[in-house]
């Protein structure tokens, strides 16, 4: 069935009495996620637990250990499909790809590799080494080869994953990457990286963000700064990513052979990655300044949270144990790919200093 595009008219009365009850609880869960994520902020300067993993998990212990009534469940479903589609529409107006630029080829190139190598890879020894299903195996690969939480949820529609999957890829790759903020500094002196060298092993290497920027300016402030721009390049293959492995995940039976030319490329271009992109080309050009996508970002990230309520409403723990070691078996080839790939590149190539 193609992707729905949304519905600018005001809400009737019907959509409101069917849809309030749950979405009422995801704002309610989604705001206590972002409050502590702001108090971890406050606290120790970046989030340890980001806000997206605090709201999938409250929302998984609400559905697994509470019985909550059945008039939760369409506005929860609302949240994990159409909010998370407007997440992404929303985030495409924080890329700018001037910065692929600002990077130098030889860094890109070592970026780009480690993404679709990264990708590739995790989808290989997922699917065929350890059976997971392929969708849940692509969603722990762009996790860990693109931007973490944010990845997994930005993808997750374009090729319908189940919310099983999507709470599995990030709570799982989550825990393991706070384990990435504590180890990695130790290469460091154990292979005696410069400041600069350990910014783009990190840059490269770390699950999320935030986790990035711990890992890193621990470290040093030009480690923080090289690690921050070498993140920001690799969320820079999301779009693309979005758009090929949409494409993969769909087939023939999905469409209908009445189907029009134009549903027909509704379904391989969902209007939220086409939304993307296109703010994506905005932002980039100047026409949508950096203030204005920083408030986009932050909108979407509020999106995103809530989402993340949504799919985790959906969650059923007990397949989430069923595949729980396979995945963070995947994971952990993944990580190690990634650091050695940025440990290689960067001796092989002598990115010793910026410029």
């Amino acid at each position: 069935m193609a992707a729905t595009s949304p519905n600018f008219q005001a809400f009737p009365p019907s959509w409101i009495a069917k849809y309030w009850p749950g979405l009422l609880l995801v704002i309610v869960v989604a705001a206590i996620a972002w409050t502590v994520a702001e108090a971890e902020k406050a606290i120790f300067e970046n989030a340890v637990v980001d806000a997206l993993v605090i709201a999938i998990l409250i929302g998984v212990l609400l559905r697994n250990f509470l019985t909550l009534p059945a008039g939760i469940d369409p506005g929860a479903k609302y949240a994990s499909k159409q909010v998370l589609e407007a997440s992404v529409f929303l985030l495409g107006a924080s890329v700018d790809f001037g910065q692929i630029v600002d990077a130098g080829l030889t860094l890109f190139l070592l970026i780009a590799f480690s993404v679709i190598g990264g990708l590739s890879l995790t989808w290989v020894v997922g699917h065929y080494v350890f059976g997971l299903p392929s969708r849940l195996s692509v969603l722990v690969g762009v996790g860990n080869s693109i931007c973490g939480n944010s990845a997994v949820a930005a993808v997750a529609p374009a090729i319908r994953a189940t919310p099983d999957e999507v709470a599995t890829a990030i709570g799982i790759s989550a825990v393991m990457g706070i384990g990435q903020i504590l180890l990695l500094p130790l290469l460091v002196p154990g292979l005696d990286l410069t400041d600069y060298q350990y910014g783009i092993v990190a840059g490269i290497a770390v699950y999320a963000v935030p986790q990035v920027v711990a890992a890193s300016f621990a470290v040093s402030s030009l480690s923080g700064q090289v690690a921050t721009l070498v993140k920001l390049v690799r969320v820079l293959f999301l779009g693309p990513m979005i758009i090929g492995l949409g494409f993969l995940h769909r087939n023939s039976a999905d469409a209908p052979p009445s189907q029009t030319a134009m549903e027909r490329a509704k379904l391989y271009l969902p209007w939220f990655v086409a939304g993307f992109l296109l703010f994506a080309v905005l932002r980039s050009t100047g026409v949508i300044s950096d203030g204005l996508g920083d408030h986009a970002k932050t909108l979407s990230k509020l999106l995103f949270v809530g989402a993340m309520v949504g799919l985790g409403l959906g969650v059923d723990l007990r397949k989430v144990g069923a595949v729980g070691p396979r995945v963070a078996a995947t994971i952990l080839v993944s990580m190690s790919f990634m650091i050695i790939v940025s440990v290689v590149g960067t001796f092989v190539f002598d990115l010793t200093t910026s410029g």
